[in-house]
């Protein structure tokens, strides 16, 4: 028995006994006689019956406990007008009833990846006569050096002709010219548009992730981009200590910003370390959150990782009634058990397609405790971070108060995301669930990136900006030389497939002071080095 249980069995057992010493306290009252009865007028009592109680059922037994129905229902499919839409630039198709599929599952395989090269080889030039041989061409002088893909064609072959019983002769090679090869480069007109993937990758692909970057960052930097300053209110307060000015530039956006489709993984830890408590809490919070946190036009995947991850469905599914009947049948049947991988678990969201005109956002439920795999915390945030580079939003909740809080805390921080961690019983860990998801519900302004000028001479944090939503903030925190008059910057970003890019330059004599912006630096640059 762990030491969590034993201190609950402690405090049941504790609390039982001033319950039963209270109810005799009040209900067994003495009985006093006050006069002698004779014996022979005593009224014979009744005999004595025996009453069997069926015990009562345990009231913590797992078995025993149903899952609670969601408190909100489904999101109508589209055309609904009580439900948010999320709004799109162009034409929007209409929403259609889709069929519930068969539920699958896929475990990630782990094989090394196989790489095909081609290569040209020396091919005989065909004899004039069936039965004539033709030596391959010799190089000389220059074309010696060809390289190995270059082809040498003949100017001319004449054939031969040759009795018709003559023996098997070998003919001398044809006059050959080399022709040197070059690589085809395909202009922008010619490149063709990146289009993601319908199903979920067998595997992590880094040529994937980078060309799933590259789609994100051509739509970002693209030359007709609206005016930011139009659609934000931008904020700054400041203050002065020693040869620094620290400033904090606070960024919300304005009604006329749309909200953008989005899509929403949810990875649940169910290894032994979380167990059926937690576990059982947890998928009562993942179906409100399906129901409630999302918006039409919205898709959803859910996880349960342990040492291995398997998904609920191979594509992506809308947010709709047939989807999330589907998603509580499959979170039904999991249990905890088995050890936790957190690297290769988190990772796993790399295997998703991401839709550069979608914000792709990752909720993981987990205890952070990693016992398979790579181990080391400081590798787990260094090598997923690079990694992923922002191209997923990652959301952590800690469902524990003995969870990792470095690992979940600085991974959030690099990675454009937030994090929670729930501190109370056990049996109510998923309770704060809903109110995180809250928080990336509605967003407005995605994949959003900072330069500032050459002249600020600024060193700004977080380096890698968290994503604009409806009804929240962003925070940039920075310092520069005390005697700066003013702090110039460029922001850019996407609302869905349309960018919007501003220049702002806020002067520091209208910023009221703040004398906290000094200590919030250094906590903001200290997480960033860790990367």
């Amino acid at each position: 028995m762990t030491n969590e249980r034993r201190e609950e069995v402690v405090l049941i057992a504790l609390v039982v006994s001033v319950a039963i010493h209270a109810a005799l306290m009040l209900f067994a009252r003495p009985q006093v006689m006050t006069r002698p009865v004779p014996v022979a007028r005593k009224e014979r009592s009744a005999p004595m019956r025996v009453v069997r109680h069926a015990p009562p059922a345990d009231p913590v037994s797992i078995e025993k406990i149903l899952d609670l129905e969601a408190v909100k229902d489904a999101p109508p499919v589209a055309g609904d007008a009580s439900v948010p839409r999320a709004e799109a630039p162009g034409a929007t198709k209409a929403a259609a009833r889709v069929p519930e599929p068969k539920l699958e599952e896929l475990s990630a395989p782990d094989p090394a990846p196989s790489v095909f090269e081609a290569r040209l080889s020396d091919s005989a030039v065909a004899a004039p006569s069936p039965i004539a041989r033709v030596e391959p061409p010799k190089l000389s002088g220059a074309d010696a050096s060809l390289p190995d893909f270059a082809v040498a064609l003949p100017r001319t072959v004449a054939p031969a002709a040759l009795p018709a019983a003559a023996p098997v002769v070998r003919a001398s090679a044809p006059d050959l010219k080399p022709v040197r090869l070059t690589p085809r480069v395909e202009t922008e007109a010619q490149k063709p548009a990146f289009a993601p993937a319908q199903e979920i990758y067998d595997r992590v692909d880094e040529r994937v992730i980078a060309e799933e970057k590259s789609a994100v960052r051509e739509l970002v930097q693209a030359e007709n981009a609206a005016d930011l300053g139009k659609f934000v209110n931008l904020t700054m307060t400041q203050a002065v200590d020693g040869e620094w000015r620290y400033f904090r530039v606070m960024l919300t956006p304005r009604a006329n910003l749309k909200t953008v489709p989005k899509d929403v993984v949810l990875l649940i830890d169910g290894s032994g370390s979380i167990g059926n408590d937690r576990l059982g809490s947890c998928r009562k919070a993942a179906r409100r959150i399906l129901r409630t946190c999302t918006n039409t036009g919205d898709r959803f995947n859910l996880v349960v990782f342990r040492n291995a991850f398997s998904y609920a469905f191979r594509t992506w599914r809308d947010c709709d009634a047939p989807s999330f009947e589907a998603g509580d049948k499959w979170l039904a049947r999991q249990t905890a058990h088995g050890r936790t991988d957190v690297f290769s678990t988190i990772s796993s969201v790399l295997t998703l397609p991401r839709d550069p005109a979608r914000p792709l956002i990752a909720l993981v439920v987990t205890d952070g405790i990693a016992n398979a795999g790579v181990s080391d915390t400081s590798e787990i945030l260094s090598r997923f971070t690079a990694l992923n580079d922002g191209l997923v939003s990652v959301y952590m909740y800690g469902v524990k108060s003995a969870a990792n809080r470095e690992l979940i805390d600085v991974l959030t921080h690099g990675n454009r995301g937030e994090s929670f961690i729930f501190e109370g019983w056990r049996w109510n860990a998923g309770d704060g669930l809903e109110g995180l998801s809250e928080r990336f519900r509605d967003p407005v302004l995605t994949d959003i990136r900072v330069i500032f000028s050459a002249d600020s001479r600024a060193e700004a944090y977080p380096r890698l900006l968290r994503n604009l939503y409806r009804g929240g903030t962003l925070a940039i925190v920075g310092r520069v030389p005390a005697s700066a008059k003013d702090v110039a910057f460029s922001l850019r970003g996407l609302n869905g497939s349309e960018a919007y890019d501003g220049f702002f330059r806020l002067p520091f004599a209208a910023a009221p002071h703040d004398a906290s912006i000094a200590a919030e630096w250094q906590a903001e640059a200290a997480l960033d080095l860790r990367f």
